[in-house]
Order: structure tokens, then C-alpha cells, then sequence
């Protein structure tokens, strides 16, 4: 005779025995859309995990627990342990990103089924390799950009200014890479750059510190080549523009670009290609590597080596950003004052005003939009002297030269355009406001000029306090 035994009236481990022996194994059942990702990519591969109960699928939202030897299941952080809750079909999946060095990652997961006592789990394993040709960063793709490109760093004491700057690169194909995965060396002519994870937007950012590394970009000689301006200040010294200008250079694993002519997705022999030489500090801005200016000495020979005529499929490559160091006003004909031509105004007349602010390097100051940054034009009347000009011009974040963003490489677009060094004047407009009233007496007038300015940003999205600077010298005149 045989005895009917209802599940129900079971121990749990009685209970789980009979599942197990009778209805099938519990168990993950784990696979993978890529068994293989490149070690510092930007790919990822999605790993989907089936939890099956005594040889059924698991109840919707049973939660399952990932976890992993190498890689990391988000894009931004490190982050070795996961879980995630299944479906209705007992399945639920999680995004594996592959580790900056090469290795292989075992996945495990694992879950618990409440309803039965039963626990089951599963592995797989995804190898990060060596980057294949066409996953590398290309030459010309990889940029940096920051949050600005003028600091008011040339101060006493030294603010403590932070900037954030990303990273950007692609691949043969177009493939965007993740800033995650670049791997940058940094080399600066002045302060320090650092990676940083944001916490409000998840991405992966480098802040730019004045703090660290030479306290000041070096000091340069003005090139008559781009008809740089120049002046003694009351040291003797000759200051110059690119006197407070600082390069930086990131540099990372990628290969150089060519024009695939053929248009079959590799470099064939005879196509044209940019040479790169090995990535260095220009201080002088003069697009060579000269004695003394820092390098990635990429085939690690102990010197500085030019392009080497021929395409490489692995090199260093480089971004480059340039950050002006500003002051606080100076006065000199060559920097801060005020133009005019005259300093009385007929009847019916005009005067114009022009105000240039800039440093003892003959830069423009360090204003920012994003803290509403201005300039402000005062005007005291005794009588006939008004203005309908805006009285408050917002300071733009600015250099006071250009370059030559259409040139071929990244060494080409970060060249100063010659004669370009032109400070953006502020126009102020003062008139008789009673013309022809029969007044034969002439009333007196004042304007002075008043910069309120911050020195930069400090971080988190806050900038250091405002500073007030005052014009040196004030216009007067009468108006008729």
C-alpha cells in the first residue's frame, strides 16, 4: 500500500527535501550578452540571473544578491555588490563594467526563497582583455573641457579655487567612452588636477586645484611673432599676457587617427594620418617641446622623442586646456583706465568712455555670470550730464586673446592666433540732457568704475566670495 504524504504537515528541512528530490533542483541559472569586455572600457555587459525552485521559476520580487571578484555593476563608482528583485518569469538582470586592468570576473548570485527555505545560486565568469584595434580612443576625439577659463588666482592671499573639467573621447567607430574608463595621467604647468566622482550626477569629473604643484604659471617672454603686448611693472619686470596663462595636458592610451579612404574600418599602408609626438607641458605656447617643459616619455627611452613617421594603433594620445591666472585690476596706460578723448561736452553733445579692466598681465579679470559678476558705471551730475546706457555689464569668464580652434590636432587648436590679443572694452555714453536750454554755465560731472568679482569657483557649485575693486582713477569734466 502506498502512503500519501501531503507536503504540508513537513518539517522546513522535510519540506525542502521533498522540493528538492521530487520537483527538481533550485538553482540561478546565469548567462551573459558579452562573455569578453575590453579592461577600461566604456562597454558593459548585462548579465541576466533566472532563480528556479525545486525546478520552477521563483516568485515575482524575490530578491536576488549579486556579487562579483573584478569589475564593478555601476559606471561611476566601485561597487562589488548588488541585488535586484526578480519578475514574474523568476528573472531579474544587472550590468557588469569591466575593471581599468586586465582580469576575470566571477558573478555570483545567489537568492532565498521564503516560501520553502530553499537557497539557490549560480556563477558565470566575463574576462577583461587588452583593447582590440577600433576600441581605443582616437586622436582628435579625446578633449577636455572645464568650468572655466579665467580664475583670479594672482591674488594675496591665495584663494583656494576648484574647477571642474570632463573628459571626453570616442572611438574609431564613434563609440563614446566613458570618462570612467580613460585613465588619465595629468601633467600641469601650475596647480594640480584630480578625479572626482559627483555625487549629484553620478559622472565621473576632474577638478582643477591652485592648490599643489607651482604656484604660478611661468613666467614667459612676450613674442613679438603674434604681436603680443607688453609693459614694466615697478619691478622692472616684463609682464605679458601668457605670463598668466597655464597649460595642462591629459594623456591616455589610444591610437592615431588617419582617413580611412577605403572605407574598409582599418588603416591601410598610404592612407594619411596625424603623427603625434609624445604629449608635453607647452609653456611657452609656442607649439614645440623646448629644454625643461614636462613630457610622457611614451616609449620610456628617457628623452623627448618627435613623431615617429608612422601610424601607431597604440600610443599616448593627448587633451590639452588652457587656464588663465588673473589678478586684481592694475593701473597702467597699457591695462586698467579709463579712455576718452576729451572731458567736456558741448551743448547737444556727447562724451564716450571706454574702461578696460584688466590685470598687471594685461589680462581681463576673472568675472563669472553663473555669481553675477559685473561692472558698474557711476555717474554723479551736477546738472546737465545724464546717461541712457546700462549702468551694471555683466563680467564674462574670458580670455583676452584667441586660438586657433580650427587647427588639425589638439597641439594646432590650443595655438594663439596672432594679433589677437584685444580685452573687451565696456562702453559708457554721457550727454547733455537739456540740450540747447540757454545756459551758458557749465555743470560738472564724475564717473568712476567699480568691479564686483569673484576669484573663481571653490566647488561643490558654490563660488568664493565676491571682491569690490574700484577703478583707480575717476573722469571728470563739465558739460555745457
Amino acid at each position: 500500500m502506498m502512503t500519501n504524504i501531503r507536503a504540508a504537515s513537513l518539517t522546513p528541512i522535510a519540506l525542502a527535501l521533498f522540493f528538492l528530490s521530487c520537483s527538481g533542483s533550485t538553482t540561478v541559472n546565469l548567462s551573459t550578452d558579452k562573455k569578453e569586455l575590453t579592461a577600461g572600457g566604456s562597454e558593459f555587459a548585462t548579465i541576466t540571473a533566472k532563480a528556479i525552485v525545486a525546478g520552477d521559476p521563483a516568485g515575482a520580487g524575490t530578491t536576488m544578491t549579486f556579487e562579483t571578484t573584478a569589475g564593478s555593476f555601476s559606471p561611476s563608482q566601485e561597487l562589488t555588490s548588488s541585488t535586484a528583485a526578480t519578475d514574474a518569469k523568476g528573472e531579474t538582470t544587472i550590468k557588469l563594467y569591466p575593471s581599468k586592468g586586465q582580469a576575470t570576473a566571477t558573478v555570483t548570485a545567489t537568492f532565498y526563497d521564503d516560501t520553502t527555505g530553499l537557497s539557490g545560486t549560480g556563477s558565470i565568469s566575463i574576462t577583461f582583455g587588452e583593447p582590440t584595434a577600433g576600441q581605443l580612443p582616437v586622436a582628435g576625439t579625446f578633449r577636455m573641457t572645464c568650468d572655466a577659463v579665467n580664475i583670479g588666482a594672482l591674488r594675496e592671499p591665495a584663494p583656494k579655487i576648484k574647477v571642474t573639467c570632463e573628459l571626453a573621447a570616442q572611438t574609431r567607430a564613434g563609440t563614446k567612452i566613458s570618462a570612467t574608463a580613460l585613465q588619465p595621467t595629468f601633467k600641469t604647468e601650475a596647480g594640480t588636477i584630480t578625479p572626482e566622482d559627483d555625487t549629484y550626477s553620478g559622472k565621473r569629473v576632474f577638478v582643477y586645484s591652485t592648490a599643489g604643484g607651482a604656484s604660478e604659471p611661468k613666467d614667459v617672454q612676450p613674442d613679438p611673432a603674434l604681436g603680443e603686448p607688453s609693459h614694466k611693472d615697478g619691478n622692472g619686470r616684463t609682464r605679458n599676457p601668457r605670463d598668466g596663462l597655464a597649460t595642462i595636458i591629459a594623456v591616455i592610451d589610444g591610437e592615431e587617427s588617419f582617413d580611412d579612404n577605403n572605407g574598409n574600418g582599418k588603416y591601410d599602408q598610404g592612407e594619411p594620418f596625424l603623427d603625434a609626438a609624445e604629449p608635453f607641458v607647452d609653456i611657452d605656447d609656442n607649439d614645440r617641446w623646448d629644454t625643461g617643459e614636462a613630457y610622457i616619455d611614451s616609449n620610456q627611452n628617457g628623452k623627448w622623442d618627435k613623431a615617429n613617421a608612422k601610424w601607431d594603433a597604440k600610443t599616448k594620445i593627448m587633451a590639452i586646456y588652457k587656464i588663465l591666472w588673473t589678478g586684481p585690476l592694475f593701473k597702467s596706460p597699457q591695462a586698467t583706465r579709463i579712455d576718452r578723448l576729451s572731458t567736456t561736452i558741448p551743448d547737444s553733445g556727447k562724451m564716450e568712455l571706454t574702461a578696460y579692466a584688466m590685470d598687471i598681465n594685461m589680462n581681463p579679470l576673472a568675472g563669472f555670470q553663473g555669481n553675477q559678476d559685473y561692472l558698474e558705471w557711476s555717474l554723479i551730475s551736477g546738472g546737465d550730464a545724464t546717461s541712457n546706457d546700462a549702468t551694471q555689464p555683466p563680467l564674462n569668464n574670458a580670455y583676452g586673446f584667441s586660438f586657433d580652434k580650427q587647427g588639425k590636432d589638439e597641439r594646432k587648436r590650443w595655438k594663439i592666433l596672432s594679433n589677437s590679443f584685444a580685452v573687451k572694452p565696456f562702453k559708457f555714453t554721457i550727454e547733455d540732457g537739456y540740450p540747447n536750454d540757454g545756459s551758458t554755465v557749465p555743470t560738472n560731472f564724475t564717473v568712476s568704475v567699480t568691479a564686483y568679482v569673484s576669484p573663481g569657483p571653490s566647488g561643490s557649485g558654490y563660488f568664493l566670495p565676491q571682491l569690490t575693486e574700484v577703478f583707480p582713477e575717476k573722469v571728470t569734466g563739465t558739460c555745457d
